[in-house]
């Protein structure tokens, strides 16, 4: 079987610039949130019929979703990807010639920005009308031709891309995406010969994926102190990890789970903290929390594996005060007076992290209280809850005083 290879790379939006997570300008699409930016390349193997000069594939655009899709699915809302819930990766709006293509050649069929998540679905938008196969004495085989290429009959397709798994779009971090078009398949002879009948289109595209998820985790630091960190990676700090002051959050960062080279330092030194020691798995994102602990600072470190509902977001509490008594918090678009109801987290103990709930997304209001008296302690109002999002309220001791301080995080 000769394989041609469409090339599809994917990487952060922000990996030249110090491997951070950006925003994307792109519609966000439901579940995932913004953050990565996909290169899209083409390449192509030795093509063996001897008759064939050049395959001339003229490429709309490359498109990928969430969702898995079927066949229908990708030859449906050619001309309005999002009414199918695709994102565009690519629109090259040119033809390329796969046979101009081998040996390792590629040729870049565009590049824009992606947010982070996981795409099921991929497709190919070709337009045949504009697409070829000329043979080697000129003869230019096409859907008008005769003898010609018998071609669905709409003038553009929608061709799925088998993929071997799901594809993870990390910040900062590099996935690839290897589609093959089989051509020799793909054009299939109608008769004894090329000239005798001309050929049948009937794509076949298989796809298999190195997968940054693999081998890598993306964290994020978060400071309940109150002195200044920096989160380093080797001999340096990591972009958007220095000075981070009490309620500074880092950028999102991809590493490799196996050997991070992580550590926390006091900012302007060197001297890396000894208690920043974490574990941690590839594929998985995490939250490390910096917070004041006898006297030292120490460090949670919180995996977040949580998949919001449907215009949901992801909450959690971790109590960093030190105190002996247990916190609950209510999340509330409007707070009752009295405050009453069932607490959406309960008993949230010093120096933990309770499990992830929903909460409705939107603008909303955490009131925290004392576990065994249900009187507010703080309010945290009009806080952005993004639906899709994993967020920890952060509960740190007061700087001064008796009145608590709080902070969210949201996750990678």
């Amino acid at each position: 079987m000769q394989i041609r290879r469409i090339l599809v790379r994917t990487s952060a939006f922000l990996a030249l610039a110090g491997f951070g997570v950006a925003c994307s300008s792109d519609s966000t699409l439901p579940g995932v949130s913004s953050g990565g930016t996909i290169v899209v390349n083409l390449t192509d193997a030795p093509f063996l019929t001897a008759d064939v000069k050049s395959v001339d594939i003229f490429v709309v655009e490359v498109d990928g979703r969430v969702l898995a899709t079927d066949d229908n699915d990708a030859n449906a809302n050619l001309d309005n990807a999002a009414a199918g819930g695709w994102q565009v990766l690519a629109s090259p709006n040119k033809s390329f010639n796969l046979l101009a293509l081998q040996n390792g050649a590629t040729a870049s069929l565009g590049t824009t920005s992606i947010p982070t998540g996981t795409y099921s679905g991929f497709r190919f938008i070709i337009d045949q009308s504009k697409s070829s196969v000329t043979l080697k004495d000129g003869t230019v085989l096409n859907g008008n031709s005769t003898p010609g290429i018998k071609f669905p009959s709409a003038a553009k397709s929608g061709l799925k891309i088998n993929v071997s798994k799901p594809v993870v779009i990390v910040g900062g971090a590099t996935t690839t995406l290897l589609v093959d078009f089989d051509v020799n398949d793909s054009f299939v002879l109608r008769g004894n010969t090329i000239m005798q009948n001309g050929l049948l289109f009937k794509p076949v595209v298989n796809a298999t994926i190195v997968d940054a998820a693999t081998v890598n985790a993306t964290v994020r630091l978060a400071n309940a102190t109150d002195v200044a960190l920096d989160l380093r990676q080797g001999t340096g700090v990591v972009a958007g990890g220095s000075n981070l002051a009490f309620g500074g959050i880092s950028s999102c960062t991809s590493v490799t789970a196996a050997s991070p080279g992580l550590a926390v330092a006091l900012t302007g030194t060197t001297a890396n903290i000894s208690a920043f020691q974490p574990t941690l798995i590839a594929g998985n994102s995490y939250t490390f929390i910096a917070f004041p602990s006898g006297g030292s600072t120490t460090f949670a470190t919180l995996v977040n594996t949580f998949n919001p509902a449907v215009n949901q977001a992801g909450f959690r509490v971790f109590n960093a005060t030190g105190g002996a008594t247990a916190l609950d918090a209510f999340v509330l678009a409007t707070i009752p007076v009295p405050l009453a109801g069932t607490p959406t987290i309960s008993g949230a103990a010093s120096g933990t992290a309770t499990a992830f709930v929903n909460v409705p997304a939107g603008s909303q209001n955490i009131v925290l209280t004392l576990t065994t008296v249900p009187t507010s302690v703080l309010t945290l109002s009009a806080q952005a809850l993004t639906a899709g999002t994993n967020y920890t309220l952060v509960i740190a001791p007061p700087l001064s005083g008796t009145t608590l301080r709080a902070f969210l995080v949201a996750g990678c």
